[in-house]
Order: structure tokens, then C-alpha cells, then sequence
């Protein structure tokens, strides 16, 4: 009778370790408004089943942006680029430091895609990542066209929405650590402590980042034909 009541207690203690709950989080610029397109990666090693990560992204080449413009992934998924547009584009990439400059050009990564032809599929190409931290995107071709991807090997990870909030599902219960970043971001945004429960509040977390406003695509470049 022991031996069942105490097998009973590990499988009840298994169950509340095992708990999982949504994480709400709302993210604030400088001056304590919303701030939009802000990456936002949970950490914890609390016990627990963990999401699988989709198997491919699907970034596009559109009207001259990268759509979406910020996107994450995680490293054991594969990245395709597609270009809809009708003329050619470059893919360039590297991992990105505070100001948006590469911290290596040397080691990124840059290929061309043609652009699309009329009945067919879009051209397009894969590629795989090692490292996390963010990414910038560019065209060699099209200086205007701007993109960001952040790598992680975090299940829980996302992008905040025009409200600045995004939710994480499926969260084990327990101590987690909550990771900010921003394309704009000068300085790096320390990591915010938060205690996972089911039924909790909204998690509130403050940066320093100023959202600078998104320049338009060159006109001339919209009207170019191709190449």
C-alpha cells in the first residue's frame, strides 16, 4: 500500500511538473508604447514537452521587400526564399549587430534568384543555419529592399504585432527568461526573469529602443522591367 501511494505522489508531482500554460507578452518602446516587429525568444529548462519547430519558412521577394520583413526560425528549419517579382533578385545575409551592420561581410552568405516568369512557379532557393542571433537581408541589386531574420534554438519564439504583444503556447510551468530584440535596437536589451503559471498575467517588458519609420521602396526601382 506504500509502494502505491508513493508511485502516486511521483505520478501527481510528474503532472504538475509537466503543466504547460500561454505566456502573454507585451513589448514597450522608449517612451512606453507598443513596439511592433520585436523579436521575442522564452528560455527555460523547466520540465515539459516542447513544440517542433516547422520543417520550412517561407520568406518572399515581393514589390520590392522581404515579406515578412522580420521573420524567425528556428535552426533545425530550412529557410526558402522566393522571388514573386518580375525581374531578378540577390539574397544577402550575415548576422547583424546593434545599428544594422553586418559583424562579418566576409562570412555572410549571398545568392540571385531570377525573377518570375508568366505561367510558371517562382524561382526560389533554400538555406539551412548553424548560429543564432539576427540576420540581415538585402538585395545587391535593389539597395532599398530590407529584411531581417532572427535564428534561435528556442521552441518558444516569435514576432510582436502591431499591439506589441505576441503569445507563446504550450510554456512548461516554472522559471523562464524572457529575450528581447529589435531591428532598431542600439543597445542590447537584458534578458527579463518571469515565473510561468497557468491563468497568469500579461508579462510587461520596457526597452530603450526608438522604432525609426520605414522607408519606401525608390520608385524607379518598382517601374524596373527586369533585367
Amino acid at each position: 500500500m506504500r509502494q502505491v501511494l508513493w508511485s502516486l505522489g511521483w505520478g501527481l508531482l510528474a503532472l504538475g511538473a509537466a503543466q504547460a500554460a500561454e505566456v502573454e507578452v507585451l513589448v514597450l518602446d522608449r517612451d512606453g508604447r507598443p513596439l511592433p516587429e520585436a523579436v521575442v525568444l522564452l528560455h527555460t529548462s523547466a520540465p515539459g514537452t516542447r513544440p517542433t519547430p516547422p520543417a520550412e519558412l517561407v520568406i518572399s521577394q515581393e514589390k520590392m521587400k522581404f515579406q515578412p520583413a522580420m521573420a524567425v526560425a528556428h535552426l533545425s528549419t530550412q529557410v526558402r526564399f522566393s522571388n514573386l517579382d518580375r525581374w531578378d533578385h540577390h539574397v544577402r545575409g550575415g548576422l547583424v549587430g546593434p545599428g544594422g551592420v553586418y559583424v562579418e561581410p566576409s562570412k555572410g552568405y549571398s545568392f540571385r534568384i531570377n525573377g518570375r516568369k508568366a505561367g510558371q512557379a517562382p524561382a526560389s532557393a533554400v538555406q539551412s543555419y548553424t548560429q543564432t542571433g539576427p540576420q540581415m537581408l538585402g538585395c545587391h541589386l535593389h539597395g532599398s529592399m530590407r529584411g531581417h531574420l532572427y535564428l534561435t534554438d528556442s521552441p518558444w519564439a516569435g514576432v510582436t504585432d502591431a499591439d506589441g504583444r505576441i503569445r507563446l503556447s504550450g510554456v512548461p510551468n516554472g522559471a523562464a527568461r524572457l529575450q528581447i530584440w529589435h531591428a532598431d535596437e542600439l543597445i542590447e536589451t537584458p534578458a527579463a526573469s518571469t515565473q510561468v503559471a497557468e491563468g497568469m498575467a500579461p508579462v510587461r517588458v520596457g526597452t530603450q529602443i526608438v522604432p525609426r519609420k520605414a522607408k519606401p521602396a525608390a520608385a524607379q526601382e518598382l517601374k524596373m522591367p527586369g533585367y
